[in-house]
């Protein structure tokens, strides 16, 4: 047949098939689809036909002539299959691009995978350029707001817009995928081509596990879980036919995390040969892993088909800074992935079986860091509480080194009146298991014992200190004195010995202080009584109160007069409960035989 020949048949066809779909003519667009006198030119000009076909695959003709659209998915499988592969590919590829079009996205996910089939001997190339191709689509889609929810509230995700997107399109890949990923699954024969393809594969899978999956609620609730979960456990299922052992994936956070320390991570970013590519960023975001482990540990997702040669400690040791990388995150379910995995991690370890010498890795100085800025200023208050049982348990699970260093440095890291009063109360407890126990006594006595208590147990500034400011601090301080005092009568701790030393560094500063404060708050207070009786004016109008109030070295602003009035009366009354605390511990200390 000429090629004027073939050019005329390929202008008909399109033009028959244009004029049945738009007047809804399914049955004579499909008999002209299947006449094999089009066959040669759907070979040769698929590119010129597909268009054609294409142009019909939008949300107007799903809702207004579902049976068209059907009929466009029909012809498009057909195209595919009488194509030559490698032109069809390129064309239903850039048809594919349309990043706002998930109806023609997932129309055409079927035709490319009829065609990659045809394709067995060249699937490498083909196939990075299809996986691309999807991942763009993918990390183009928008996720759902910071709602806030807590607890049962989350499932109202499930109808937000951008989730039913999401899971729609998941919906298309992971059907597209798994032919694939049954082709060179492990229990196949291992062949190089299957090697490249099946790492190729496993790098989309891990890619699909972060943006945008990372920011829905895939947690399970009473055996019952949302469509999106579903699809991500078949996706964690197609990783373990593909790698055989999801703990592999660990070494590669390792990787990333001294990289990143060393700044060199534009080794991997750029980096060309297949062992480098589950190093690099850009093939797996470091989200993903942290994703991938947080599924299998806090959810349980393929866990039983982990080997269990990997230890606890290994695994918290590697975990930790995939759990940075997602508590330092500013959307709200990614932090609860990551106190969720701190929180599966922790659990595996007992009490006291961390050995202090893993301190040396700067990531726990950057996890502590993390966890105490979601303690502070994390507005879902369900996580704040979360993170400060999650720092307990992380403190408690080092031996009694650990823990004593952990004390000794936290301050420096994390300088927050109510972090510092929780540590104390942590100290507290850590005295008692050293009472208890022979093996720790060292670490929370004498001189170390006193290290720590004079870090904790004084005020910065001295009685310039501001008490309003630090008041969770200073009462823990306190009860840890006068704990310290009841408690141990036989001076085994050598507090004792220190008793002096603690006076001057903060009981007597803390008395002069408080009374500092108190009679510069209650001038404030008769500046504000003075005020009110002058605010209103010769006009009848009522003045803004100018009274300005300061606290941790700024101004609170936009105060009301009552606002401003209980402020005051609330830092009256922390002072009046520091005196009644300091006085209870001079009783304890001066009743106390051993006095020094």
């Amino acid at each position: 047949m000429s090629v004027q020949n073939i050019d005329d048949l390929c202008s008909e066809l399109t033009t028959i098939l244009g004029d049945c779909l738009a007047s809804g003519r399914i049955n004579e667009a499909l008999s002209v689809i299947y006449n094999v006198k089009y066959d040669q030119c759907i070979k040769d000009k698929s590119w010129d036909i597909i268009p054609s076909v294409t142009k019909f695959l939008i949300q107007e003709t799903v809702d207004n002539s579902p049976e068209v659209f059907d009929c466009c998915e029909t012809l498009l499988k057909e195209i595919a299959e009488k194509s030559s592969p490698e032109e069809a590919l390129l064309e239903f590829l850039e048809q594919a691009e349309s990043f706002e079009n998930d109806v023609k996205f997932l129309a055409l996910l079927k035709p490319i995978q009829i065609i990659l089939f045809k394709l067995p001997k060249r699937r490498r190339q083909s196939l990075e350029w299809c996986l691309n191709m999807i991942e763009s689509h993918v990390t183009s889609l928008p996720v759902p707001e910071n709602y806030r929810l807590e607890g049962e509230e989350r499932k109202l995700l499930d109808s937000d817009p951008c989730v039913c997107r999401i899971t729609k399109v998941y919906g298309g890949i992971v059907p597209f995928c798994k032919p694939f990923v049954n082709e060179v699954s492990l229990r196949q024969r291992a062949e190089y081509q299957k090697n490249v393809q099946r790492d190729l594969l496993i790098c989309f899978i891990l890619q699909l596990l972060g943006h945008p999956l990372a920011f829905l609620d895939l947690e399970c609730y009473e055996k019952s879980s949302s469509a999106i979960r579903s699809m991500t456990e078949e996706l964690l299922t197609f990783l373990t036919y593909l790698a055989g052992d999801l703990m592999v994936f660990l070494e590669y956070a390792e990787t990333r995390e001294s990289e990143r320390r060393s700044k060199r991570n534009e080794n991997f970013t750029t980096g060309n040969s297949d062992e480098d590519i589950f190093c690099r960023e850009d093939k797996v975001p470091v989200l993903s892993i942290a994703i991938l482990y947080y599924l299998v540990l806090a959810e349980h997702i393929q866990l039983s088909e982990a080997p269990c040669i990997y230890s606890p400690l290994y695994i918290f040791q590697r975990c930790l800074y995939l759990i940075v990388v997602l508590i330092k995150h500013s959307e709200e379910l990614v932090v609860r992935k990551g106190l969720l995995l701190a929180n599966a991690v922790l659990v595996t370890l007992s009490e006291g079986s961390v050995p202090w010498n893993i301190l040396e890795s700067p990531i726990h100085k950057e996890f502590v860091e993390s966890l105490s800025k979601v303690m502070i200023c994390c507005e879902v208050e369900s996580f704040r509480k979360s993170a400060v049982l999650i720092l307990r348990s992380y403190l408690f699970k080092f031996d009694a080194k650990g823990r004593y260093l952990l004390m000794l440095n936290l301050p420096t890291v994390v300088n927050h009146s109510g972090i510092l009063g929780y540590l104390i109360t942590q100290l507290k407890d850590m005295i008692i298991n050293a009472l208890s126990s022979t093996m720790t006594l060292a670490y929370f006595t004498g001189k170390t014992l006193y290290d720590l208590m004079s870090i904790y147990c004084s005020l910065e500034h001295g009685a310039e200190t501001d008490l309003v400011e630090n008041v969770d601090q200073i009462v823990s301080a306190l009860n840890l004195i006068r704990f310290l005092a009841l408690r141990d009568r036989e001076n085994k701790t050598g507090m004792w010995d220190y008793v002096g030393v603690l006076e001057k560094s903060l009981l007597e500063p803390l008395r002069e202080g408080i009374k500092l404060s108190r009679a510069h708050y209650k001038l404030m207070l008769r500046d504000l009584e003075e005020e009110k009786n002058g605010m209103v004016n010769s006009d009848g109008l009522t003045r803004k109160s100018n009274v300005a109030i300061t606290v941790g070295g700024q101004m609170l602003p936009n105060l009301t007069h009552e606002n401003k009035v209980t402020v005051i009366t609330s830092a009256l009354n922390s002072f009046e409960l520091i005196e009644s605390l300091l006085s209870r511990v001079n009783e304890c200390i001066d009743s106390g035989t051993l006095k020094s």
